[in-house]
């Protein structure tokens, strides 16, 4: 599926380990998403949110009201995705997370509080509606109150397509400040498999 210029995002966080939560993008993309064992606690309840693609510029207005921004147009490297996304959360404050697909295949994750994730594909997959169900279940998991940390694998599926995301903080990201939450090996890899 090709980026679509905004979409409503609907995730549904479900209590306990067996239920994956669901995000639902009005263009017809739905994902199961799991973030895996041992997730005692785990918030339920539902978020919807808008998720705009910056890159589309049909309708300026739609970007000034995203919760979230996930370009659709690649980044030269990944230096470059932490400038946009950074630029993005700055001119846009209503926005609680930017992504921005680098042309390595990954994507950077910039988060309103100034944190940095990135996600590295494996094999590489377009920024389409992967990047769209992550971001959106990003979104959700953060206005849960939880914290990204505490996501070590999530797993994405739908009929035909599955995906595992591990996510690891952009350690070096705070201008020299190092994250308390740096090192802790965690780390974003996507495998889709069937799609």
């Amino acid at each position: 599926m090709t980026a679509v210029e905004r979409v409503l995002a609907v995730v549904r966080l479900t209590a306990g380990d067996r239920r994956p939560a669901t995000v639902e993008l009005t263009a017809g993309a739905r994902w199961s998403a799991d973030p895996g064992p041992g997730r005692t606690g785990r918030p339920a309840g539902v978020d919807v949110h808008w998720s705009v693609d910056p890159d589309a510029r049909r309708d300026g207005r739609w970007t000034e009201t995203a919760d979230v921004l996930r370009c659709g147009r690649p980044a030269p490297g990944p230096a470059a995705a932490v400038r946009r996304a950074r630029w993005l959360l700055a001119r846009h404050p209503g926005c609680l997370l930017a992504s921005v697909p680098d042309a390595a295949g990954g994507w950077v994750i910039g988060l309103r509080d100034g944190r940095l994730l990135v996600a590295s594909p494996c094999p590489a997959v377009p920024p389409g509606t992967v990047g769209a169900a992550l971001a959106s279940f990003l979104h959700g998991w953060l206005t849960a109150g939880r914290a990204p940390e505490e996501l070590t694998v999530v797993r994405f599926s739908r009929p035909g397509a599955r995906v595992s995301v591990r996510l690891r903080p952009r350690c070096g990201a705070h201008g020299g400040d190092r994250p308390s939450w740096c090192g802790s090996g965690t780390g974003v890899d996507l495998t889709e498999a069937g799609a």
